[in-house]
Formats: C-alpha cells, structure tokens, sequence
C-alpha cells in the first residue's frame, strides 16, 4: 500500500472526515485530498502526528510493502447490497477532492448509481458508484423508515438539480474544474444508459456523473 493509501485507510476506520482530519493536524483539507492520492506527503511533524494518532510506526507508514490485513478492513465500507444499510444514516466518501455526502439513508440502487435521501432536508440524490471510496456507518434511525419507498434514476427527470463532474483526465480525480460551475441549478430532460440529456441543451455522459442530487426550489 502507498502512503496515500494507508492515510486514508486509517482515517476512514476511525469514521474521521477530511475535514476533521484536517483540522487535528492543522492543516488545509486539499492537503489532506493530496496525501491521500499521493499527490503529495505530510512533513515529518505530521508524519509524527499520524504515526501518533494512528498508533503505528513512521517506518510502517513509508514502507509501500507494508499493508493492512483484509481481516480488519470493514466490509461495509465498500458493500453496496442496499439491504445491509436498511435502519441507520451513512457517510459516502468520493474519491480525490470529490464532495460525497453525509447522514444519508440509502434507499436503492443501480449499475451506475447509488440512490440516497438526506437526513437535513429530506431531498433525493445519486451518488456514481465508480467515484465511492467507503460507506461508513452514522447513526441508527430513531424512527421507522418506510423502505418501500422506490427512486431510480428517472426521478430526477423535470427537476432542478445540482450535477457534480468528476476531474477530466490528467487532474486530481474528484478535482472541482470550472465544468462544475456550469451544472450548480439544471433541470434534466431525460436519462439514459450511457447519457444525461440537459433541458436547455447539453448532454453529459454517465461516467462523468459523482453526484446528482435536487434541489429546492424557492417561489418569487
């Protein structure tokens, strides 16, 4: 395993985000995004921070051939059977700088997408399953939820969304590049297989697609 590697393993098992992390260390968040994708590495004062808070060696750390056991790695992180998230909220984390989401029930699924519902305001979303790096366990529900309730794909169809793009090739996956600014309040006209038909004009295809998710919309 890489350092990249090894630092997000770590960080993830302890359900720490980006964000805390960042913060513990006292550093930036986009540190924390390029550690973890080796696209550069932490000082030898964070190092010793890691090491210490981790409870494992700095040789450890650099040494590429050192890995973790597949024993201890939590199968739920990378699972996506949607019936073993059923009565509790979960964090999805993306790859790279990519925005996942947090405190979500996760209601369904499909080739491409996983189907979700946020605890804050009730909205739906859609998370590309290619761009998940862990699903990591919150909360249980304190109140039945009614897991009949179906969403695919064609929900979101007539509806102001917010669409999120993944890095174009030869930058840091998950990068926000200026595609996204175009795509912050778009309504979809229809979605396909392969594609995402724009209302205005535009289309965009599935495998660009980490996240899609409503938005609400305020009356004048």
């Amino acid at each position: 395993m890489t350092l990249g590697e090894k630092i997000k393993f770590l960080r993830s098992k302890e359900s720490i985000t980006q964000e805390e992390f960042a913060e513990k260390l006292n550093v930036s968040r986009s540190a924390i995004a390029k550690w973890e994708t080796d696209n550069g590495t932490p000082d030898i004062a964070n190092l010793k921070m890691i090491s210490q808070m981790f409870e494992i060696s700095i040789d450890d750390l650099l040494n590429d051939e050192f890995g973790f056991s597949d024993s201890i790695i939590d199968e739920e992180e990378t699972d996506t059977d949607c019936e073993v998230y059923e009565g509790c909220y979960w964090d999805i984390e993306l790859k790279g700088w990519n925005d996942g989401v947090n405190d979500v029930l996760i209601i369904g699924e499909d080739e491409d997408f996983i189907f979700y519902r946020k605890k804050e305001n009730q909205l739906y979303g859609v998370i590309g399953k290619r761009y998940i790096t862990s699903i990591r366990r919150k909360e249980k529900l304190n109140t039945e939820y009614d897991c009949s309730v179906f969403i695919d794909r064609s929900y979101f169809c007539k509806k102001h969304v917010l669409l999120e793009l993944a890095a174009k090739e030869g930058l840091i996956q998950g990068f926000f590049d200026f595609r996204n600014d175009d795509y912050m309040d778009v309504i979809i006209n229809s979605i396909t297989d392969t594609k995402i038909s724009l209302k205005f004009g535009g289309e965009i295809s599935i495998d660009m697609i980490s996240k899609i998710e409503e938005l609400v919309v305020k009356s004048i």
